[in-house]
């Protein structure tokens, strides 16, 4: 009897501290559940292939590939406008402008602005991780070169000095000649640039396209900023509005 009571009056206790132990077994597993995380399942993405809020790319490859790269193309590909790492051309515009015209696009061109403030999709800094990328391949001793901004020249000069430095390629009239190289003024074309992208075509060119910078344009000597400024007034003197009106030479 003695030995019958031990086992029946033991056995619920055992039972009881086996079941505490499971319990406190499953509390311990789900506090630190957390901590493990659930990496180790199969099929879980890598941490570079989760989902991050599009704020948080800071990243400048991905970030030109996105948002720049089908017109600007990089690394010699051919796009629409001029190439971000054409040499020239980041010796030319100074970083507060590229800034600008990133952040706040280009009135009347096909440029808009990027900035979310301004209606479009970037954050201050991720416009900064752009602006860094482009001007890393700035090269130390740019040597000479007209300044960026400057006012419109003689159109008269402007169209003496095309027909020297530009004509072999684009013709005399600037309609382009068969086998060399197109119109720079179509209206097509003159309706989607600002006269500062007119000059900064006429001091960077489009090497990629075939279309040498200032310092190689005119035979034996770099263009003249009097020469890039009067060319860029002839080229924005061809300018017509949708009527075929000429527009006024200091507008855009």
């Amino acid at each position: 009897m003695a030995a019958g009571g031990e086992t029946r009056s033991g056995s619920p206790n055992r039972n009881e501290g086996e079941r505490m132990k499971h319990i406190l077994t499953f509390t311990v597993a789900i506090t630190l559940l957390p901590l493990v995380g659930c990496d180790w399942m199969p099929g879980k993405p890598k941490p570079a292939d989760r989902w991050q809020p599009a704020d948080s790319m800071l990243d400048f490859t991905t970030l030109y590939a996105e948002n720049c790269r089908a017109c600007h193309g990089m690394d010699g590909t051919i796009s629409g406008s001029i190439s971000m790492d054409q040499p020239t051309y980041l010796s030319f515009i100074p970083e507060d402008e590229l800034r600008e015209v990133i952040t706040n696009g280009v009135p009347g061109s096909n440029m808009p602005a990027f900035l979310q403030s301004r209606g479009g999709t970037l954050t201050a800094q991720q416009i900064d991780v752009l602006v860094s990328g482009i001007l890393a391949s700035k090269p130390a001793d740019p040597g000479d070169l007209p300044p960026y901004a400057a006012a419109l020249g003689d159109v008269a000069a402007g169209r003496e000095a095309f027909g020297v430095s530009c004509a072999s390629c684009h013709g005399a009239d600037g309609k382009g000649l068969p086998g060399k190289a197109g119109s720079v003024v179509a209206p097509a074309y003159l309706g989607m640039v600002s006269n500062q992208y007119l000059r900064t075509i006429t001091v960077a060119g489009r090497p990629e396209l075939g279309c040498p910078d200032f310092r190689s344009r005119t035979p034996g000597r770099a263009m003249t900023p009097d020469e890039v400024s009067n060319i860029t007034a002839w080229l924005v003197s061809n300018r017509v509005n949708e009527f075929g009106q000429p527009v006024p030479i200091n507008q855009r």
